[in-house]
């Protein structure tokens, strides 16, 4: 399995900018011929408190990341906001190499303006089962609960955080370590740009490898 992880470079409520960088990043990804692209939180939209309007373009979103999908035989992962009746959720989604949506993650750690999920769920695909949280969901005690009980192969974690500083510190990568080792699980997180950057945990915690800025991350399973 080939992973490549996409710290995009998001504008608020900017989406054809977003989608222009969606693509020319997709592009640069698929020249490493990934089974697995991976994009961060509500990529296509960016988000602005409490701006809800972009939830509009769900459905168009998901078509047109699903086309892409399809015509290059990829499972592609991203983030985006999802209107569910008076509100919104903050959603993720799995697209598999048909453009179908396989699995959809709706994140819990969110702020009471937001629906939140209430579950995990895992998609089984030919390298084994999946599994998406969302950014802060990571340090949420239900979700470890549920990846405890669900014992997916390998965690998908599209994020977007900026830090106070602007930068990620080792702080910030260390308390990402020891989260990926209570929940034992191998783990791929990938952030908006800025400040950007993505990682790779072993089950253990171990930080296999990464990527700063806007560095995309092309890694392989059984190297490293």
């Amino acid at each position: 399995m080939r992973l490549a992880l996409i710290p995009m470079k998001v504008k608020v409520n900017d989406f054809e900018a977003n989608w222009r960088e969606f693509e020319r990043r997709f592009w640069e990804a698929m020249e490493h011929r990934p089974d697995i692209i991976v994009f961060p939180e509500y990529c296509l939209t960016g988000f602005k408190e409490w701006d809800f309007s972009r939830a509009v373009l769900y459905d168009e979103i998901v078509s047109r990341v699903s086309r892409l999908a399809r015509d290059n035989s990829v499972y592609v992962i991203f983030g985006l906001l999802e209107p569910y009746k008076n509100c919104t959720y903050n959603s993720a989604l799995l697209i598999d190499r048909e453009g179908e949506v396989v699995l959809k993650h709706r994140k819990f750690q969110e702020p009471m303006r937001f629906c939140t999920g209430n579950t995990v769920r895992t998609a089984r695909t030919e390298f084994g089962k999946l599994a998406i949280i969302i950014c802060g969901d990571l340090y949420n005690k239900r979700i470890a609960k549920w990846i405890r009980r669900k014992r997916p192969d390998y965690l998908f974690v599209p994020m977007e955080y900026s830090p106070e500083g602007g930068e990620i510190a080792v702080e910030d990568i260390e308390a990402m370590s020891e989260r990926v080792r209570l929940l034992g699980v191998r783990t791929f997180i990938v952030n908006a740009h800025p400040p950007g950057g993505a990682w790779v945990f072993g089950r253990n915690g171990k930080l296999l490898a990464q990527s700063r800025g806007e560095e995309i991350l092309i890694y392989e399973l059984g190297k490293g």
